[in-house]
């Protein structure tokens, strides 16, 4: 099974922690890359239980520090750590994984491949990771807590896997 590499944004592990989902995550066959900015921004879920799980903290250097802030004002302010996802992405030619609605629009207008958590709740069926009732439950519990997720397919998705 070949591993696909895919650059994490803060608020993926923010939901997934919260959804009590994190062993199912690496349980996919990807490969987490994130960046010192979003380690630092972390406090849960424990950044370095994130490591030893097997994200893969990457930094940057001083050129590309110096861009963030630049970044930042282009993309309206999204945090340091959000931007700085997006510049590895980019940098790498990877696909970002994020839940910010101004980092994904921007990522998708600057031609990158882009995915948030619907999606990688989907990823966890299709590899039959989870079941679908345990997918129901960690949307809603997702929601619950505050995820900006977008309410149609929210409930599309909810509709089948309790079925």
């Amino acid at each position: 099974m070949n591993q696909s590499l895919y650059v994490s944004d803060t608020n993926i592990w923010i939901d997934f922690g919260r959804a009590g989902l994190l062993d199912a995550l690496f349980e996919l066959p990807f490969t987490y890359l994130s960046t010192d900015f979003v380690i630092g921004e972390l406090t849960y879920p424990d950044p370095e239980d994130l490591r030893q799980r097997g994200l893969v903290s990457e930094g940057l250097n001083e050129t590309e520090v110096a861009a963030l802030y630049g970044l930042m004002a282009e993309h309206n302010n999204s945090s340091l750590a959000d931007v700085s996802c997006y510049l590895l992405a980019k940098t790498k030619c990877l696909p970002l994984l994020t839940g910010d609605g101004r980092l994904r629009k921007q990522a998708l207008k600057d031609g990158l491949e882009v995915h948030g958590a619907l999606w990688l709740l989907d990823q966890l069926l299709v590899y039959a990771v989870v079941p679908p009732q345990r997918a129901a439950a960690a949307l809603l519990t997702m929601r619950a807590a505050g995820a900006r997720l977008p309410e149609a397919e929210c409930l599309h998705r909810l509709a089948i896997w309790q079925a």
